[in-house]
């Protein structure tokens, strides 16, 4: 319910940031935002409001049974900010010579706190004015990052609520720091530490299970349980840099090739009794080493996604992600992530909740509207100023979406790249 979240902004990713990509045939862009990933975002928030309301009922039809999957959208996330925070970086180090640790992290910062910080302050509030349960270590384990350590499916509703979902938050910051110190600690094989990095995970996991130190109730959140699925996506996007690779990908890896990619994982996970799709836990481990828990085959199939429309601008898949409204809702996902929760959970937990009108607006259609309203008023007042004034403290090698880029258009122009002469390094 209130565990989920976007993680987001990275992907809102985490979100933010917009980067320059290889594409064939090679295109001229003005910048590096690529609108594809927006509607990729734009999926990935509909999934968690879905997985946050009640079940839908139309023309006697129910989702009741299938909603609970829109909080994959979560991992969506999380292979979005993957691939682009490590493209980012491997950019940045291209164009510069080195990484800028310094700059990386202010633009991260200005990204992701301002509008977290904000929301922080709301539920504060809340707190204080005895609208809702109030729990002050949480709250300090939402501003501090380490909810994903606290906050479980097993934790009692109440404040937990309204800052669970931050728990993602936690886990995308625990791996902006550990992939920007690992590439600027190795800069050769870092594809092979990677590999390594992902098996050491994997192996720890399966002997955690073994010990009966891993559990999917009480701390499948934590940092290392969870971060592999931001570090395969960062793996995939060191190999596609490439030049053979990214050829190979431009030629077979299409939007619809790694769909089907996806829906291969998931029978794969059934066959091996790794997970049964209904449910939301782990039945037993599967023989195959890689499917660990929560269909890990099909979550990192989600990088393959973003590649490929990376790499497939004019598929129809991509051409539909780009539609106007996808890319619209992508841009607010990481508002509507942070600000759904206090509309949409109240009707969850009625009795917890000492203001009428929270209630009425848990009710539809007010909880999208009032979620709309507040992620406009956030995009346009918070996020949208202070990510250009990290862009302007820290400008990025590639500047992103124009509307949030601090650099001038003389600068944007001078710095286009076209897909085929970028460099790729690895």
């Amino acid at each position: 319910m209130a565990g989920v979240r976007l993680g987001i902004a990275a992907a809102s990713g985490t979100y933010g940031a917009r980067y320059t990509f290889p594409v064939p045939p090679p295109v001229e862009r003005k910048s590096g935002y690529l609108p594809g990933l927006d509607g990729l975002r734009a999926l990935a928030i509909l999934g968690v409001l879905m997985a946050h309301d009640l079940p839908w009922t139309i023309a006697g039809h129910s989702n009741e049974k299938w909603k609970g999957y829109g909080g994959w959208g979560v991992q969506l996330f999380f292979a979005l900010s993957g691939v682009l925070i490590c493209w980012r970086l491997l950019e940045d180090e291209a164009k510069l010579g080195h990484i800028n640790l310094k700059d990386f992290y202010i633009r991260r910062l200005f990204r992701i706190q301002p509008a977290a910080l904000a929301y922080l302050g709301v539920v504060a509030l809340l707190f204080v004015a005895g609208a809702i349960p109030y729990d002050w270590h949480l709250w300090w384990s939402a501003v501090l990052s380490y909810a994903n350590f606290l906050i479980t499916v097993a934790t009692p509703p109440g404040a937990a609520a309204f800052l669970g979902h931050f728990w993602t938050l936690a886990v995308e910051e625990h791996f902006y720091i550990l992939i920007s110190l690992l590439f600027l600690v190795a800069r050769r094989r870092r594809t092979a530490l990677l590999v390594c990095l992902l098996a050491a995970l994997l192996i720890g996991q399966k002997f955690a299970e073994s010990r009966g130190q891993f559990s999917t109730i009480t701390s499948i959140r934590r940092t290392y349980w969870v971060i592999q699925f931001l570090l395969f996506p960062a793996l995939l996007a060191l190999l596609v840099r490439r030049p053979k690779i990214r050829d190979f990908a431009a030629r077979y890896a299409s939007p619809g090739v790694a769909a089907l990619a996806i829906l291969l994982a998931m029978w794969l996970n059934i066959a091996l009794g790794g997970v049964h799709l209904l449910m939301h836990e782990v039945r037993h481990f599967s023989p195959l080493f890689l499917v660990s828990y929560n269909i890990n085959l099909v979550f990192y199939g989600y990088a393959l996604i973003v590649i490929a429309v990376m790499l497939h601008p004019r598929s129809l898949t991509t051409r539909f992600l780009e539609l106007k409204p996808m890319r619209f809702v992508g841009r607010l996902s990481y508002s509507i992530y942070l600000w759904h929760i206090p509309f949409f959970i109240p009707v969850f937990l009625p009795d917890q909740i000492h203001s009428k009108l929270m209630l009425t607006l848990a009710g539809r259609p007010w909880k999208y509207l009032a979620t709309a309203a507040v992620a406009l008023l956030s995009y346009f007042l918070i996020e949208k100023p202070l990510i250009r004034y990290g862009h302007k403290l820290a400008p990025p090698a590639t500047a992103g979406h124009r509307d949030l880029s601090a650099l001038p258009a003389q600068r944007n122009t001078a710095q286009t790249q076209t897909p085929a002469t970028a460099e790729f390094s690895g």
